[in-house]
């Protein structure tokens, strides 16, 4: 495995006996005193015999060690535990754990304080790995090594040196890598978890293997390849790159670009033509393979008896061969092993020595396909595909009895399924497996159509769809707390170059056809109004806020929404024939590293420390922000991320090679743009337009579950008549409303909602009394209208049917309350001036009955007391 380490170009290190004691005195680094005996000059010394020197302990005696050192500590060079895990290819996590006892500095990184321990402080088992490690990669010490700028992550290289690009993988390498990074995330996210001990750390990894892969892996090799990962991040933490989980040699699906001189292609025209009409030549059938061979070994025949030594005649052959036919060999040494064996054979048995000496091994077992179909349908509808227990059922009771012979009690594990069955019944219970579970899960694995791209442009049509990211943020619950949660991310995207044009972050979990439309006024006003929207179903699909609505009075041509500007919507059946997942599956990649990381599946990807900080932040121990982003900050975020999505090469055959943002460019149709709407304009697309009919509640309208009601005496005059809403999802607080010709625009505001008891809850606010007040506002043109109509005509009336006698008494009634009346208002009257009268004098009257009939004596008091002070 190739180091990520680049050796600095000095003098390579030499270790003596003297420093080989030094470290074989500290038995608590066997490992690293291995190392350093394998790296001592070629030599390998005799741990026992240098300990027992005299003049090596005493001079080992004599050297400083941690926590004895003769220098100012604090003046020595310090080093981070990143950088000293990035040295010994462990994570930082696990060098601080280790280090927390130890005496720490502080030090500036990045412009950020981090802690950071000189080298003499360390543990003496640290320094002497860091010495192994030093020496091994050729630095003159473990100081050198730690000071060298940090080494770019691991990427897979040709001979030459130069990168391999992922697309000239082949496409088993990289799905096989696919699977490692899928087995191998939860353990690296786990392993910042410092409580978790090493064996549990170890077993649960090699869980997730066995439970990606199929297969279980020893402990030993799952911390190898834990390691390796680790070693080629180099300390970067983006553990989303493909290629950190290639093997060190990767295969092309590329046959490998080798010359071959004009002579030789003319000497083996007969190969040369049988090869090129392979059905696949860089992958040939075995039979395809067996014929290349022949046809060499009778031309390598042909070449020997014309005279060229047989040595030459096969060098010869094995370089058109490699020239030629890589695939049977990687390697000139790979390809002369085979070739000798093979002609071997040859010699020996002619074309016998090429075929497969298993074909001659007996009568082929059929097991019989009453056994099978049994064996299927136990696996199938008792044990959920797991064939195992199906088969030790079958084998007790069920399998026929030339079976139970054959198989029962030969196995040494008892879950052993032998490898003719698995093969012949395995496709079988998979597939079975999923239509048992339903027509949904089945659908998803059948055949799909693959679309090709040619002729669409930039712009010409655009997907959306919404995505629960993998990280928590932090919102203010009202109560002077915060919630944590994932929320809603609503991406919009070019259908041809799969570049990110919006996104809309939504902090609740569910979202509304206001963020969608919102985020379409947005995204065409910055690019114009594409063709086609290309959606899923549910909300997207029958949210009328997006593609309007008919209405029996025939104004389709105004309440049509987003059709109003020639919108063609297309709604995806399965997840597959949405492009826009994969483009999300890619940005949750490039998001794994933020905090609040949850896994891809929470329920058992999430790292435990993620469940000991959310719980931390519930019980309002800390600050969400010490763990966490805020709204605006992951909103900002998923901009930044977002810039790096669209600038970063695919590989894939939509974009063969070329970023998102250089695809957009290149793929835009500059004689037919999209249609763009200018500032004048604009207030077309950020309307959603409805017919309406006003009310004397004014005007409702409803998007989802929500209501937004709007009154006022503004639009009180159009009470009973059918009136065109503006409604702009992105200020609710105002709605426009105009006649159906689009004229006379009238704003008016949105009502507001009161608290059901606005008296305790909130009593200063007065909103009742406002909404009452907008209620009666509303009402008033129709209030004015019926006085207006009453007063016009004379309302018919039925006349009574009574004697004289009758109608005269009803006028003595009325003079005579009428005669009351005034004199009550008369009294009334008196009394009031009377008692104004005496507190002008500063006289009090307790009991208003005595003011009756006094006010002209108290004026008469009055103007008697004004007189005495006009005197003096």
């Amino acid at each position: 495995m190739k180091t990520p380490f680049a050796p600095v170009p000095k003098r390579r290190a030499t270790i003596g006996q003297d420093d080989l004691a030094l470290v074989l005195l500290s038995p608590a680094s066997k490992g690293a005193c291995k190392t350093l005996q394998r790296a001592g000059n070629g030599k390998i010394f005799d741990a026992q015999r240098l300990l027992k020197s005299p003049k090596l302990v005493g001079d080992a005696q004599a050297r400083p060690i941690a926590g004895e050192s003769t220098v100012n500590q604090s003046q020595a060079q310090s080093y981070t535990a990143a950088q000293i895990a990035a040295a010994l290819g462990k994570p930082p996590q696990s060098v601080r754990r280790s280090l927390r006892d130890v005496p720490v500095g502080m030090r500036v990184v990045n412009g950020k304080e981090a802690a950071a321990w000189p080298m003499l402080s360390l543990p003496q088992p640290f320094i002497c790995q860091l010495d192994a490690a030093a020496l091994q990669r050729g630095y003159a010490n473990a100081e050198a090594m730690l000071s060298a700028p940090p080494p770019a992550p691991w990427t897979p290289r040709d001979g030459a040196g130069n990168v391999i690009p992922l697309r000239d993988y082949s496409t088993a390498e990289i799905e096989q890598a696919n699977k490692l990074r899928q087995a191998l995330t939860p353990s690296l996210l786990r392993q910042h978890d410092l409580e978790l001990s090493a064996g549990d750390f170890k077993a649960q990894g090699v869980a997730d293997y066995a439970k990606v892969f199929g297969h279980t892996v020893t402990p030993r090799y799952f911390d190898f390849i834990f390691k390796r990962t680790v070693q080629r991040d180099a300390g970067a933490e983006d553990y989303s790159r493909i290629e950190l989980y290639l093997p060190d040699k990767p295969a092309s699906k590329r046959q490998p670009t080798r010359n071959l001189s004009p002579a030789m292609d003319a000497d083996f025209v007969e190969l040369t033509s049988y090869i090129g009409a392979f059905h696949n030549p860089t992958a040939p059938s075995q039979m395809e393979k067996r014929g290349v061979w022949t046809l060499a070994f009778e031309h390598y025949t042909r070449l020997a008896s014309q005279g060229p030594p047989e040595k030459r005649a096969a060098r010869r052959v094995r370089d058109f061969l490699f020239t030629k036919a890589a695939f049977l060999a990687r390697t000139r040494n790979a390809l002369l092993k085979s070739f000798n064996r093979k002609l071997a054979g040859w010699k020996q048995s002619g074309l016998k020595a090429l075929l497969d000496g298993r074909e001659n091994n007996g009568v082929r077992f059929d097991f019989p396909e009453a056994d099978s179909d049994l064996l299927i349908h136990r696996a199938v509808f008792n044990y959920r595909g797991d064939v195992a227990p199906a088969w030790r059922d079958c084998l007790r009771k069920g399998f026929s009895e030339p079976i139970r012979q054959r198989y029962a009690g030969k196995a040494a594990d008892k879950s052993h399924v032998p490898a003719t069955v698995m093969d012949l019944i395995g496709p079988q219970v998979d597939i079975l497996t999923v239509m048992h579970r339903g027509p949904r899960a089945f659908d998803s694995i059948k055949g799909f159509v693959s679309r090709n791209y040619d002729g669409i442009a930039s712009l010409q049509c655009v997907q959306g769809d919404d995505f629960t990211l993998n990280s928590y943020f932090y919102v203010p619950d009202g109560n002077g707390w915060f919630n944590l949660t994932r929320g809603q991310v609503i991406l919009f995207i070019d259908f041809r170059t799969l570049r990110i044009l919006g996104w809309a972050l939504e902090p609740r979990k569910s979202y509304s056809s206001l963020t969608i439309r919102s985020l379409c006024t947005h995204v065409f006003g910055e690019f114009g109004v594409p063709e086609v929207l290309y959606f899923e179903r549910g909300l997207w699909k029958s949210a009328t806020l997006l593609k309007g609505k008919t209405d029996p009075f025939n104004f389709t041509e105004i309440s049509q929404g987003l059709r109003e500007f020639g919108v063609h919507f297309i709604h995806a059946v399965r997840p597959r024939s949405k492009t826009i997942e994969r483009v999300g599956g890619l940005f949750q990649d490039i998001a794994e590293g933020e905090p609040g990381y949850s896994g891809r599946d929470e329920r058992r990807d999430a790292p435990e420390s993620l469940r000991k900080q959310m719980a931390e932040v519930e019980a309002r121990k800390v600050h969400p922000s010490k763990y966490f982003y805020s709204y605006p900050q992951w909103n900002h975020r998923i901009g930044e991320l977002v810039e790096q999505f669209n600038t970063t090469s695919q590989e894939g055959r939509i974009l063969a090679g070329l970023s998102p943002e250089e695809a957009f460019e290149k793929h835009l149709n500059r004689d037919n743009p999209p249609m763009q709407f200018g500032a004048q304009l604009r207030y077309l697309l950020a309307h959603e337009k409805r017919t309406v009919r006003v009310t004397l509640n004014g005007v409702t309208i409803q998007i989802g579950k929500q209501k937004f009601n709007y009154r006022g005496r503004e639009i009180a005059h159009l009470v009973g008549r059918d009136a065109l809403a503006w409604f702009d999802p992105e200020n609710l607080d105002v709605l426009t409303v105009t006649d159906l010709d689009r004229q006379n625009p009238i704003c008016v505001a949105r009502s507001q909602e009161p608290g059901a008891l606005e008296l305790l809850t909130d009593p200063h606010s007065g909103t009742l009394a406002r909404e009452l007040e907008r209620i009666e506002d509303q009402a008033s043109f129709m209030r004015t209208r019926f006085n207006v109509v009453k007063a016009k005509f004379p309302l018919p009336e039925r006349k009574a049917l009574a004697d004289a006698q009758t109608r005269e008494l009803g006028p003595q009634i009325e003079l005579q309350k009428s005669r009351v009346r005034a004199a009550a208002v008369k009294t009334k009257r008196q009394r009031v001036d009377a008692n104004n009268l005496f507190r002008q004098t500063g006289m009090i009257v307790r009991d208003p009955a005595q003011l009756e009939g006094k006010a002209d004596e108290a004026r008469i008091v009055r103007e008697f007391l004004n007189a005495g002070k006009e005197s003096e």
